[in-house]
């Protein structure tokens, strides 16, 4: 019995609740679609103002044909954008997994200063000089350089032979003609 007291008693604030809940709904509904129109209203007179400035423009927009094309470019383009951003970011997570990966070598390198030695075979020939000490194969590099040093000269006079041959014979067919 109380509680159907209680029950009667709170019903008119209820009914006054949800009236007050709709009207402030209703409010801001039209006021977010104020809020809306107003923002488009003034982005579309200030486009048709551009637009009435600059004729060619709005006929470029309004020709179907040319607009169909711009659409087709604009949307190639966009896509050609977005797959090189993600190309790059790609890029970008497959470096940072890598230097993951090899962080920890780096930093047992850095800490104890391993660093892996290439393996010299005995029978190969170092062409480096600050890898080597040994006077022969030192002095094997300055003879194959000597070699090489006079077949560049060699093939540089046979150019020059050439060269004075083909002028004679272009100067002799001038004057036959």
């Amino acid at each position: 019995m109380f509680l159907e007291d209680l029950a009667d008693k709170l019903s008119p604030f209820e009914t006054k609740a949800s009236s007050l809940l709709q009207n402030a709904t209703e409010k801001a509904s039209s006021l977010d679609n104020y809020v809306l129109d107003s923002i488009s209203d003034s982005i579309a007179s200030r486009l048709y103002a551009w637009l009435s400035q600059h004729p060619f423009i709005s006929w470029l927009v309004n020709h179907p044909v040319i607009s169909l094309i711009g659409s087709l470019i604009t949307i190639i383009l966009t896509v050609r954008l977005l797959l090189t951003i993600y190309r790059a970011i790609a890029n970008i997570i497959d470096r940072m997994w890598l230097w993951i990966l090899r962080s920890p070598w780096l930093l047992l390198r850095f800490l104890f200063g391993w660093e892996a030695k290439p393996e010299i075979a005995p029978d190969s020939t170092i062409t480096n000089y600050e890898a080597t000490n040994n006077p022969e194969q030192l002095q094997e590099i300055v003879t194959r350089l000597d070699k090489i040093q006079l077949q560049q000269e060699q093939i540089l006079q046979e150019l020059a032979q050439l060269k004075q041959q083909s002028h004679s014979s272009t100067a002799t067919h001038y004057i036959s003609s």
